[in-house]
């Protein structure tokens, strides 16, 4: 068994194989010519790396064929831009908006979506009105500011963008009411809904809401815009058009979101061609260096899927000559504009960004898009920031060697295309709703079942003296205005403040801190890297020291769920309850690595453990008994345990790249808790509870095919990178065996009740 992990020729490890190597760099090379061969691209193929697949994406729909039915002053502003007709989804949008639906477009990036809702937009407003644009971000409103004050003045009327930077006369023309149109971001509509009578009484005349970058408003930011949406129609009656590059249940999520039934239009259009590769690496950050080196000089836009990964990447190409730059939400807002100009200008070649760059801000020209694995729809938005001006371009996505989703992928490449991105949302989220109906309330008495809220949610807040209710009507008290003056929506609950040398250099909400800032963790931040040396949970601050060296640290934990209330059973695949968690996670320890290799170099344990405990969401179900002719220690345990990494693991594919959100426990008795690793909920678990049978199914495919064949699993099946019990125990074929009995229909009663208090269980998370 041993020595077919070896090579028969050089001796080396088979992953590390010399022979393979070198053979795996010739079978590029012939792939790249039987295409054939394009000298740009030779440098990416002449790699040790697998190139699993090679397309090349031909332009096409890339030119406008419908004619402009619209008023005169449009089709001749719309003449000067040189804009003489309309794409067949902007035109089909037109007619919708204008016949009053509410329509969610999408397109891809750089096709004109702005002009999709904009004409209809001003020609409501034209009407009698006014309309508010939300942008997610104001960089985002900055950047399309320009466009639509040239649209609007071009019909007589005035746009304005109302956020934290606007200056006084702007902020005077929102308030006394000579703004027709609102450029905004959605803090920005909370925080003066809530506090400003003014702003309340200008919203009155509201008649049509866009919603830019839809995607982006998934978990709890969703959650918050749920019920921002439901806070302004309380004063106004208004049509909704959204937009977004990516989503795959578009419809599904805009009626989700916003409880109103909405038209789908979609465009499908790529100006200019593009090479797809889909390379399968060792590590992703030595392949993204190679790639960067290899094309030095062209413009790169590199995206990764976390703080971790983009920093490590940035560290990485810096350290290595290549001169790069971080762009990420919590970087100062000068230091990502300065970022972004220089990147536009050509004076910066290499930016390494989180999904921030993914929307539309004008970055300029981009060559080449590298991209960690995500969806296919939210990897086409991605790569739509290349080849904006019809130029060839190169995409490349990377798999990870050790990564069970990958593995599926190389496998079975054709089947990435099909991958979703999906919206979800949690509107049930008890932290969002408490703070929400305080704001209503603050807003305007809210009368007894104006809503539908929870009974019990309500007498809670009046229980606590958040609220007061009078003449069947609920005001907020002064408690509860204190209570919202902290209100954040793109996040609950706290956060830990980040001190270097008495300096605050960031903070990392809860309960993700844990996990990052306990003593002796090493994490990078901005380009440097710090060692906790101190965490004060009870005033949630970090005490920082920077740190030298190549090692970084992974956490070993434990998480015990108590379920507080049951919101959903399922039982088509596994007996399944959705619901309402209560989850302490408990730091006890942690592992030593090589940031590069991933080398193990040892562990440490706190001398006491660090806890926190949150309110999430998330499901419960049993798993039948796994068949075998005879039990060896830990045989349950590690196949259950099992089972529960490669469901989270391969849930990227139902989810859009969710996993690294989701929580997991498993225990020795078969059940299995997959949750929300965000306080209240985001949503992300329910989606996957709604999709169990394909999750099931993409698992069984995984670990059935991993070339490993071990007993225990690698990390290319069973491992996952957030265990927080050191990948032990671990039973690939017992999981195997597990999923079969599922496939069969074979189901074990879960006996939620006894979750109902702490149960003194092993857990493996």
């Amino acid at each position: 068994m041993i020595d077919d992990l070896f090579c028969p020729n050089c001796k080396r490890l088979k992953r590390r194989c010399v022979c393979k190597k070198e053979n795996v760099r010739k079978r590029n090379l012939r792939l790249l010519e039987e295409v054939g061969c394009k000298d740009f691209l030779k440098p990416i193929f002449d790699c040790e790396d697998e190139i699993i697949l090679y397309k090349i994406f031909q332009p096409f729909d890339a030119q406008p064929t419908e004619e402009l039915h619209l008023p005169k002053p449009i089709v001749e502003f719309l003449a000067k831009k040189g804009i003489k007709k309309l794409y067949p989804f902007q035109a089909e949008a037109i007619k919708r908006l204008n016949e009053g639906k509410n329509v969610v477009i999408t397109a891809p990036t750089g096709f004109g979506k702005t002009e999709a809702f904009v004409i209809p937009m001003l020609l409501k407003v034209a009407l009698g009105g006014k309309a508010i644009v939300f942008y997610p971000t104001k960089a985002l409103a900055r950047d399309q500011e320009l466009k639509i004050k040239d649209y609007a003045s071009s019909v007589g009327l005035k746009a304005v963008r109302y956020d934290g930077d606007s200056t006084p006369d702007e902020r005077r023309a929102v308030l006394d009411g000579r703004a027709d149109v609102i450029l905004t971001n959605p803090d920005m509509v909370d925080y003066h809904l809530r506090n400003n009578p003014a702003f309340r009484k200008i919203v009155r005349d509201v008649v049509f809401v866009v919603v830019d970058e839809l995607h982006t408003y998934t978990g709890l930011f969703g959650s918050n815009m749920h019920y921002l949406i439901k806070r302004l129609s309380r004063f106004a009656d208004f049509q909704i058009a959204c937009t977004s590059a990516t989503l795959s249940n578009a419809k599904e999520f805009a009626e989700e979101l916003f409880e109103r039934e909405f038209v789908h239009v979609h465009g499908e259009h790529r100006k200019g061609v593009l090479n797809f590769i889909m390379r399968y690496c060792s590590s992703i950050y030595a392949s993204t260096k190679d790639i960067v080196k290899a094309l030095y000089g062209k413009k790169i836009l590199i995206f990764g899927n976390s703080y971790r990964s983009v920093e490590t990447l940035n560290w990485i190409l810096n350290r290595e000559g290549i001169r790069a730059a971080v762009h990420k939400s919590g970087l100062p807002r000068e230091v990502r504009e300065e970022v972004e100009r220089a990147f536009r200008n050509g004076k910066l070649k290499v930016v390494v960004a989180t999904p921030t760059l993914e929307l539309g801000i004008d970055i300029g020209d981009v060559d080449v898009v590298v991209s960690e694995l995500i969806p296919y729809s939210q990897f086409l938005q991605r790569v739509g920031r290349a080849g904006r001006k019809g130029q060839e371009s190169i995409g490349v996505l990377l798999l990870r060697e050790e990564d069970s989703i990958s593995t599926y992928y190389k496998n079975k490449p054709e089947e990435y295309f099909k991958d979703e991105a999906s919206g979800f949302v949690e509107k049930g989220n008890e932290e969002v709703i408490k703070y929400q109906i305080i704001s209503i309330c603050i807003e305007k008495p809210l009368r007894i079942h104006e809503l539908d809220f929870d009974d019990a949610i309500v007498k809670k807040l009046i229980e606590d003296g958040l609220i007061a209710e009078i003449d069947s009507r609920l005001f907020a008290t002064s408690k509860g205005r204190e209570l919202v003056k902290s209100f954040n929506m793109r996040g609950i609950g706290e956060s830990v403040k980040m001190l270097c040398n008495g300096k605050l250099i960031g903070e990392r909400a809860l309960p993700v801190a844990i996990k990052e800032l306990y003593p002796g963790s090493i994490l990078l931040h901005n380009g440097r890297k710090y060692r906790c040396i101190d965490l004060d949970i009870k005033n949630l601050e970090a005490e920082l020291v920077e740190a030298r060296g190549e090692e970084i640290t992974e956490p070993l934990y434990t998480s015990i769920p108590r379920i507080v209330k049951v919101e959903l059973e399922d039982s088509t695949i596994v007996d399944a309850f959705y619901c309402s968690l209560e989850i302490t996670i408990s730091v006890y320890g942690y592992v030593i690595r090589n940031l590069f290799s991933r080398e193990k170099k040892g562990i440490k344990y706190l001398d006491e453990p660090v806890s926190y405990t949150f309110p999430t969401k998330g499901f419960l179900f049993s798993c039948p008994l796994p068949e075998a002719e005879e039990v060896e220690q830990d045989y349950y345990a590690g196949s259950f345990h099992a089972l529960e990494h490669v469901l989270i693991e391969s849930s990227d594919v139902l989810t859009g790249g969710g996993s690294k959100e989701i929580g997991g426990v498993s225990t020795p008795e078969g059940d299995i808790f997959v949750y929300d690793g965000s306080t209240g909920g985001s949503g992300l678990s329910k989606l996957l509870f709604k999709r169990l049978d394909k999750a099931f199914r993409i698992s069984y495919e995984i670990l059935k095919n991993c070339e490993c064949k071990r007993a225990d699993g690698c990390p290319s099946c069973t491992y996952s990178y957030q265990c927080g019990n050191n990948n032990q125990p671990l039973n690939r074929i017992g999981a195997i065996r597990v999923i079969e009995q599922i496939l069969k229909n074979v189901k074990k009663q879960t006996q939620w009740e006894r979750y109902t208090e702490v149960a003194e269980f092993r857990y493996y998370p």
